[in-house]
């Protein structure tokens, strides 16, 4: 990708993982650079009020308190994204493990990042590698079928990795069970 400010280089772009939240799903991309990936919040939903509520009122008061947001990320700093209070940022320093490994049931991919919080607290992050939408539609009319399209998005996640950590530190932190 390219040079931004404080020499960091933008390295690639997982553009969808999606978090189990306390009140509904996280959306997030995570922008890898050569010294931190920021998790990006793009979508949060708050479908856990709905159900709390219950019904179509609740339905509806859930859907208004949905929050979406996007961002061009050839255009942003990573600096001012990781600045974002509403955005996660993992030094690669801090990062102790990243984990694929694909669910038994469907084509989903698991992640789950293993780092070191700024106080020194171990903290793990699970999601699920989803690839968007439009990149599915896409490669399916190229005639791919769903779970090698799956598979790729998870293989592109290590190579962005492969990309950003030396070699030695790859192979610390990637660990795969696909």
């Amino acid at each position: 990708m390219e040079r931004t400010s404080f020499d960091e280089r933008k390295v690639g772009l997982i553009p969808r993982l999606v978090v189990a939240g306390k009140w509904g799903p996280k959306e997030y991309a995570i922008l890898v650079t050569d010294k931190r990936s920021i998790l990006v919040l793009e979508k949060e939903s708050k479908s856990g009020i709905g159900g709390a509520l219950g019904g179509a009122a609740g339905a509806l008061i859930a859907s208004a308190a949905d929050r979406s947001r996007s961002f061009d990320y050839n255009q942003m700093d990573p600096q001012s994204l990781a600045a974002d209070s509403k955005n996660l940022t993992i030094t690669h320093e801090s990062l102790q493990r990243l984990l694929t490994k694909k669910r038994f049931i469907g084509p989903v991919y698991r992640l789950e990042l293993h780092y070191q919080s700024n106080q020194g607290k171990g903290k793990k992050l699970k999601g699920f590698l989803m690839p968007p939408g439009v990149h599915v539609k896409q490669r399916k009319h190229e005639g791919i079928g769903r779970g090698q399209i799956y598979a790729d998005y998870a293989k592109k996640l290590q190579e962005v990795y492969r990309n950003a950590l030396s070699p030695p530190r790859f192979e610390t932190v990637m660990g795969s069970l696909m």
